[in-house]
């Protein structure tokens, strides 16, 4: 099961573009002192590289049946919009589906 990402854990990047973290999360369901990542709901840090100009981006989809909020839950591993996807997450919370 990969692990639930939260507010402040990076996304791998895309292309020339650096990985950069995540900006939002809930502001009341909170994992490992940090608000828990809803798919299309939270956003990334705008990012750019010579391939790109700077955009954000949000986790594009996520977990089946776990929800925050009413969002899909976003864990390691899950894309982002813009290209790449999801690299960091809890160390001890962990969401299937």
């Amino acid at each position: 099961m990969p692990a639930l990402t939260r507010e402040g854990d990076k996304c791998t990047g895309h292309d020339a573009c650096p990985p950069r973290p995540l900006a939002t999360g809930s502001p009341d369901v909170i994992v490992n002192g940090r608000g828990a990542a809803r798919v299309v709901k939270d956003i990334y840090e705008a990012h750019g590289c010579d391939a790109h100009a700077p955009h954000s981006a949000v986790i594009a989809s996520g977990s089946g049946n776990t929800y925050i909020n009413g969002y899909p839950a976003g864990r390691i591993g899950d894309p982002v919009s813009c290209g790449g996807s999801v690299a960091e997450g809890s160390p001890n919370v962990f969401v299937g589906g």
